[in-house]
């Protein structure tokens, strides 16, 4: 193994490097042996694992030693470190290695437990139905460790290997898109990116988690739509930097990846290789420096170290905390942008047969238990948001009521409930005046001599940034018992100067908040003659990233709070729902392996209850729509989660 030593730690880009030193050491694997270093030392010296070593998977020392191995053929490898693992009873932190066992080209996983010096298989995954271009292992979405397969027609399968709890786990997350021919995969897990060598074209970036969006950007391109030199081989990922072989240019494309910003950085020349197919690489944080092995079948392995300066870790001002689901309901019966808004109907009598409502703005209403099965729908047309107020009189009955944003006609479209059995029965529409109906809630005034029932108003709300408050009354013909007619009187317009979606009403403390959702969330007095003059709650930011969409109010006995969907970064912000509105935490929804739920993305809806629904609900749920699911793969659908782990969580006081 060759050892090239360059100069001081300084920053890679104001160096000249002369990779033209002599031969230091050679070491006893197999020379056609992939060959990966590794941040655990023997002796106070660095390590390294081979794969392909005469039929064996080897943890050696600097020096060529066997430190342990384990009698199976296999090729490529990639590695995570430290990493929990449930041995023999107990948690232990390992470095875990993937790698595809042969002949059977069976993906699966290693593990190297450093104190007992053991090597041990720990998992197989089942043998795709292509040929295994290449492998990455990820972590970007948490806790939970997932594998990449590459088929060079330009498809990936996303595989989840070990959950969260260290517990060694084969279960597809997801098939994706990738460019075709793709050589060679690597993903930065503090970026999110999963970065990907299209042979003859060049490097490109997309989402590395599972809940990550379609769609990829290109890091660099070969000349003359880019910098590259020739076709990539391999990549590596060391902080806040890609490194990239050129096989054919017998170089090493090096670039800077902060901030999801892509420089390339002088090339570096390999002179004493034939065609460096492989790269492997190590940060070393007290040397500042990034220790490579480039592979080369006909000159055997080299070994590099270049100085390298990454930048400490951001500590997260307000860190973001995980919670998984405990319920989710059946999928749309469609992929696409379908499902949007929830919301929660409490049945009073008898809580544990409470109703969620959700939006399926390709199709109309559909009504679930708190099983998440379906238990009713309507065809109704391209329903958007939705809510629910309950004791509303219609004629001589008093029933509950769900309204939703009907996008097919600008219209209302209202829905009764009966209070007793929670059966929706589709009850008519009350046309608008808006050209593109968007967003929407509803407010209930207190009652009053005035209104015994209280003043009911449907608040929807235009793309344009119009918000219309309407007075809503109901005529029941004496003539056709069941025949309701619905009117609406608009009692209040106010704007913002953007693009709205998400708002509900505080009804106890009389106070509308609604979001625009590029710029902020605001806030105004509910009832119609209190003026229409907003004020800023909080401005889309680092801590509520645009766009902001759906929320809630958590009515408790002593504190209320303000829940919000971050869409932009997958995340559910809690306020104070009263004045100056602190901020008490930010939630995201994570993958439970366990019971087979996905995390959450992309929320457009959320409704939230502090009503005790019984069973794992005693504090009431929160209620999210979920934008992209996976585990299986399947069209959107809509999650629920206990409050009191919410609560937990955040370490908010118990009610």
């Amino acid at each position: 193994m060759d050892t090239y030593q360059v100069g001081n730690a300084v920053p890679l880009a104001r160096h000249a490097y002369d990779f033209s030193l002599p031969v230091s050491a050679r070491v006893a694997p197999s020379p056609s042996a992939l060959r990966a270093p590794l941040p655990l030392k023997k002796n106070q010296q660095s390590t390294f694992l081979t794969v392909g070593d005469n039929q064996q998977i080897h943890w050696r020392a600097a020096n060529g030693e066997s430190l342990a191995h384990l009698d199976q053929a296999a090729e490529l490898v990639d590695w995570r470190y430290p990493v929990n693992v449930q041995l023999q009873g107990k948690t232990t932190q390992a470095l875990v290695a993937a790698t595809v066992f042969l002949p059977e080209q069976q993906p699966g996983l290693i593990v190297l437990d450093e104190t007992t010096g053991q090597l041990r298989e720990l998992l197989r995954v089942p043998t795709p139905a292509f040929k295994i271009e290449n492998i990455c292992l990820s972590r970007a979405a948490g806790d939970n460790l997932s594998l990449y397969l590459l088929d060079e027609r330009g498809t990936a399968e996303h595989w989840l290997v070990m959950d969260a709890n260290g517990n060694p786990h084969a279960q597809l997350l997801r098939r994706l898109p990738i460019a075709p021919n793709s050589k060679a995969c690597a993903v930065d897990d503090e970026q999110d990116l999963l970065f990907i060598a299209e042979e003859g074209v060049g490097i490109w970036a997309q989402g590395a988690s599972e809940e990550s969006s379609p769609g990829r950007t290109a890091v660099d391109m070969q000349k003359p739509f880019g910098t590259l030199t020739g076709s990539v081989e391999s990549l590596a990922v060391v902080p806040q930097g890609l490194i990239a072989a050129i096989a054919e240019e017998k170089k090493l494309a090096f670039y800077s990846t902060q901030q999801r910003e892509f420089k390339p950085l002088p090339l570096i020349d390999l002179p004493q290789t034939d065609e460096p197919e492989v790269v492997k690489a190590v940060y070393m944080a007290e040397q500042q420096a990034v220790a490579l092995i480039v592979n080369d079948e006909k000159t055997g392995s080299h070994s590099l170290q270049l100085p390298w300066q990454a930048a400490p870790a951001a500590v997260a001002a307000h860190p973001i905390v995980s919670v998984i689901a405990d319920v989710q309901t059946e999928s749309m019966l469609r992929f696409g942008d379908a499902a949007d808004d929830p919301a929660i109907w409490v049945n009073k009598k008898r809580p544990q047969k409470s109703l969620v409502l959700g939006t399926n703005k390709q199709q109309g209403l559909f009504v679930y238990d708190l099983q998440g099965r379906e238990v009713q729908h309507f065809n109704t047309g391209k329903l958007n948001n939705v809510d629910v107020r309950y004791g509303v009189r219609v004629g001589k009955k008093v029933v509950d009521l769900a309204v939703a944003t009907n996008r097919d006609d600008n219209s209302l479209s209202i829905y009764t409930i009966d209070p007793r059995s929670g059966k929706l029965t589709f009850s008519g529409s009350i046309a608008t005046d808006m050209k593109e109906i968007y967003g929407f809630c509803m407010y209930q005034s207190p009652v009053s001599a005035s209104q015994p029932d209280g003043a009911l108003y449907a608040i929807p709300n235009d793309k344009s940034g119009e918000f219309q408050q309407i007075l809503l009354s109901a005529n029941v013909s004496e003539l056709q018992k069941n025949s309701v007619q619905w009117q609406g009187q608009v009692k209040r317009r106010f704007y913002v100067e953007s693009q709205p979606e998400g708002c509900v009403a505080d009804d106890k403390n009389q106070r509308l908040f609604v979001g625009e959702e590029d710029v902020a969330l605001w806030t105004i007095p509910a009832e119609p003659d209190t003026g229409t003059r907003l004020e800023k709650v909080l401005a889309a930011g680092e801590i509520l990233v645009a766009d902001i969409e759906g929320m809630g109010v958590y009515q408790g006995k002593h504190q209320s709070y303000l829940v919000v969907s971050s869409q932009g970064n997958n995340s559910f912000v809690v306020l104070d729902a009263t004045a100056p509105y602190a901020l008490r935490g930010i939630v995201r929804i994570a993958l439970d392996a366990s019971r087979n739920i996905d995390g959450v993305s992309e929320t457009d809806g959320l409704e939230v209850t502090s009503a005790n629904l019984g069973a794992v609900f005693p504090e009431g749920m929160l209620v999210v729509q979920d934008g992209h699911k996976v585990m299986p793969e399947a069209p959107q659908n809509f999650k629920y989660v206990s409050w009191e782990k919410i609560r937990r969580a955040l370490n908010l006081a118990a009610e």
